[in-house]
């Protein structure tokens, strides 16, 4: 693809309730609400609200009635990803050449929110690619007063990765697609087996635009990622990592606000033996939940919070990295998985006893 793919402009939600969404990313995680758009704005059918923090910016879209696309897409898959919008130079030329070279254009019945007929591609799944020339908002959104602003951000300084998951037998297809077509590169592979699940695991990526794409192993299918495309009905976006400067600065502004996926004691126990020179102190790693991996030129710190969404589908990954630029924790992998695992068996148990 001829088109240069800047960055990623920004990532839609269709949700079931623009409102309460946007208000748990103001509250929880820090996010200011710049503006808004609705049919007394002249967006008929639905509303929408386009949260920012440093670099990072979401826009969560609900319908006013319960139809439309949006409602069918909650209806098949709960609050999810919609779009992931590229970032680009000439929006009807990289749409062009896009479909030139075998994408999927998405027709206007399925458009809603930010979304563009005409500009937008089909991705994996019901998620889509849109293709922004600028950041700048249409006409019919409205700013927002600094009344709707968080109290403080929490240090989210932008958009690390998007992390996909796909059913078993699709993952070379998907990234074959995202190199054929969008001129994206293979990262790292990744196999994964535990004792109850696993995974295998490609990274394609392009510049900033990073995708970790993972599929249940064929032989165990079972585990967190099996679990999301049984709830999801099929794939989507699993989690979104979310870059910061300072990792414990960023997580003491999460406390109490969300939780953290347990990390064994033993963990921190081994950490020394894998990683040599640590500057972040062991008390705050342990407190925060803090994942630690040793890459290519640094290392990668890492927190994956518990879902807050109400089918459990979608989580945020909080990621600082220190001199590792590339990677996503491999050496961690399996203590992801390993908590995930916990979270959901306990999760289970308490929901029997009550």
């Amino acid at each position: 693809m001829r088109s240069l793919l800047h960055d990623i402009a920004h990532i839609e939600f269709w949700v079931e309730d623009a409102r309460v969404v946007a208000e748990c990313y103001q509250r929880v995680f820090g996010f200011d609400a710049i503006a808004e758009a609705g049919p007394e704005t002249g967006l008929a059918g639905h509303r929408s609200i386009v949260l920012a923090q440093g670099d990072a910016t979401f826009v969560v879209t609900s319908s006013v009635d319960g139809s439309g696309p949006v409602a069918e897409f909650t209806r098949q898959h709960g609050d999810g990803v919609r779009d992931v919008a590229f970032a680009v130079d000439d929006a009807t030329q990289a749409f062009n050449e896009a479909v030139a070279l075998g994408a999927t254009p998405v027709e206007a019945s399925a458009v809603a929110g930010l979304t563009k007929a005409g500009r937008t591609i089909r991705g994996f799944g019901d998620v889509v690619h849109s293709f922004v020339e600028s950041r700048s908002l249409p006409d019919f959104f409205r700013p927002l007063s600094a009344t709707s602003r968080a109290t403080s951000d929490v240090g989210i300084r932008s958009l690390d990765h998007v992390a996909v998951c796909l059913p078993t037998g699709e993952l070379d297809t998907v990234a074959e697609f995202y190199k054929r077509v969008l001129g994206f590169e293979d990262g790292h592979a990744e196999y994964v087996e535990t004792e109850l699940s696993g995974m295998n695991a490609r990274v394609v990526q392009r510049g900033p635009i990073r995708f970790p794409l993972q599929e249940p192993l064929a032989q165990n299918p079972t585990g967190p990622i099996a679990e999301f495309l049984t709830l999801n009905r099929g794939a989507g976006v699993y989690h979104l990592g979310l870059l910061t400067d300072d990792i414990c600065r960023t997580l003491h502004g999460l406390r109490g606000k969300v939780k953290a996926l347990d990390v064994p004691d033993t963990y921190y126990e081994q950490l020394p033996n894998r990683v040599a020179a640590l500057d972040v102190p062991m008390a705050d790693l342990r407190e925060f939940k803090v994942l630690v991996d040793p890459g290519p030129g640094g290392i990668l710190l890492q927190t994956f919070t518990r879902s807050l969404h109400p089918r459990q589908t979608f989580f945020i990954e909080i990621i600082q990295r220190k001199g590792a630029v590339t990677g996503f924790g491999s050496g961690n992998i399996r203590a992801l998985f390993d908590a995930v695992e916990a979270d959901r068996i306990a999760l289970a148990a308490n929901t029997a006893r009550g």
